[in-house]
């Protein structure tokens, strides 16, 4: 009679050693791309407009010798193909490294009690009449103060 043990297939520990390492979210990594991806962001849109400072990118995107180089950036559908790949990658980067500040506040936003629209419009009502008040208070200081400072500067 067979042991169950030698029926049941072994699990293999380092295909879940690897996924845990993969799915570990490592705080260097994400300051590292919080970083670059501006950085990207920026030099896709230096080489679609083809400036960099006081130096013409396209002048010297395209012609460089260095077939990569030329391949990517020789037209200017490919230079500009080029620039918004960079932006879309370091945006998306970006909007990924936002999720996780993201999600709990969208949490929270579902447990705040929201004012109705009649407690909106009386609270905004107030908001602009005090603003109203306000404006009318700095418009009596200047008539009246006005012609005292052009008396005493005068």
């Amino acid at each position: 009679m067979a042991n169950n043990k030698e029926m049941k297939p072994k699990k293999n520990n380092d295909e879940s050693r690897v996924m845990s390492i993969l799915k570990t979210e490592y705080k260097f990594e994400n300051w590292l791309l919080a970083i670059l991806a501006p950085v990207l962001i920026l030099y896709g849109v230096y080489i679609m407009t083809g400036q960099f400072g006081n130096v013409d990118l396209e002048a010297i995107l395209g012609r460089s010798g260095i077939g990569v180089i030329d391949f990517f950036f020789n037209t200017t559908l490919k230079r500009m193909l080029t620039g918004g790949f960079l932006i879309l990658v370091g945006t998306l980067v970006i909007v990924y490294l936002a999720i996780p500040f993201v999600k709990p506040s969208l949490i929270e936003m579902k447990k705040v009690n929201w004012p109705s629209g009649k407690k909106l419009a009386e609270s905004s009502g107030r908001v602009f009449t005090f603003l109203l008040f306000l404006m009318l208070v700095f418009v009596v200081y200047d008539l009246v103060l006005n012609p005292l400072f052009t008396l005493i500067y005068g």
